[in-house]
């Protein structure tokens, strides 16, 4: 049994594993924070949308990341800039969390995700948590709120 197996995982490593990092089980928050200023790579947002609906039926990697400047940083075979991986890390955070609220359910989360809902003025949790990290701290919070049996 390795240590990763035997500890609980950091945030920072659980998240890594969600997206697809290579050695994440070594990951620190310093690790994961450098890893985001210097670019993730753009499989990065590939792989979080695989993760949250592996059909593909809801979401697509343009909704996080404009058609044009994807396309063009594959052609170019550049990573992602530092806005966009913070954009892909926080997007992470929330879906690593409905994942873990929903029990791995994917299909319901998406429906979460895509839904209208009334505490965030009739938007849907991906269109706030993907405008900007307060938006994806919002949908955190409400999910924390949810957890906890406070009116969500």
């Amino acid at each position: 049994m390795s240590v990763a197996e035997t500890r609980p995982l950091s945030e920072a490593s659980r998240i890594a594993r969600f997206m697809g990092l290579r050695r994440w089980a070594e990951i620190s928050d310093l690790g994961l924070v450098e890893t985001v200023e210097t670019g993730l790579p753009l499989s990065t947002a590939e792989r979080i949308i695989r993760r949250i609906d592996p059909d593909g039926l809801y979401l697509h990697v343009h909704d996080i990341i404009p058609k044009a400047t994807y396309y063009r940083r594959k052609e170019q075979g550049k990573p992602l800039t530092r806005d966009q991986s913070e954009k892909i890390l926080a997007l992470s955070r929330v879906f690593d969390e409905i994942l873990r609220q929903y029990h791995g359910d994917t299909k319901t989360a998406v429906m979460f995700l895509v839904r209208p809902h009334p505490m965030l003025g009739g938007r849907s949790p991906l269109d706030v948590a993907r405008e900007s990290t307060a938006g994806a701290d919002l949908v955190l919070k409400l999910l924390a709120r949810a957890e906890a049996g406070v009116a969500a």
